[in-house]
């Protein structure tokens, strides 16, 4: 299915993948040198960031749909989630590893929780 043709139901499920994925990678992982420590960590990390670019990129194209969905949650900063996506796709090797990090310890679970009331809002 082409991008253009994804539900906000469709858009919401990959998102719920990605952070669930994210995670997994981190788990037991909570500053950055547990990441940057080790190969198999630098690995997760740079996982984790492809993830968060996913993220980031249907929430763009969510932002601009007419229905509005993430008008739902105010309280997640759904443009920075985008900004994010944006400082991964075009400026890769500035990623801050703090802000990261961060993100995965502090941001993470309310975005989960938000996207997963969406997706009892937006079931197919």
């Amino acid at each position: 299915m082409s991008d253009n043709h994804l539900t906000i139901h469709d858009r919401l499920e990959d998102i719920l993948d990605s952070i669930n994925l994210i995670q997994e990678w981190s788990d037991g992982r909570s500053s950055v040198k547990d990441f940057m420590g080790t190969s198999t960590g630098v690995m997760a990390f740079n996982a984790c960031v492809m993830r968060f670019q996913v993220i980031g990129e249907h929430v763009g194209k969510l932002l601009k749909s007419e229905d509005r969905p993430l008008d739902t949650f105010p309280s997640i900063p759904w443009n920075a989630i985008y900004g994010l996506r944006n400082i991964i796709s075009h400026e890769y090797a500035n990623i801050d590893e703090e802000i990261i990090v961060s993100v995965i310890n502090d941001d993470l679970q309310p975005l989960k929780e938000a996207i997963e009331a969406l997706l009892e809002k937006y079931k197919n």
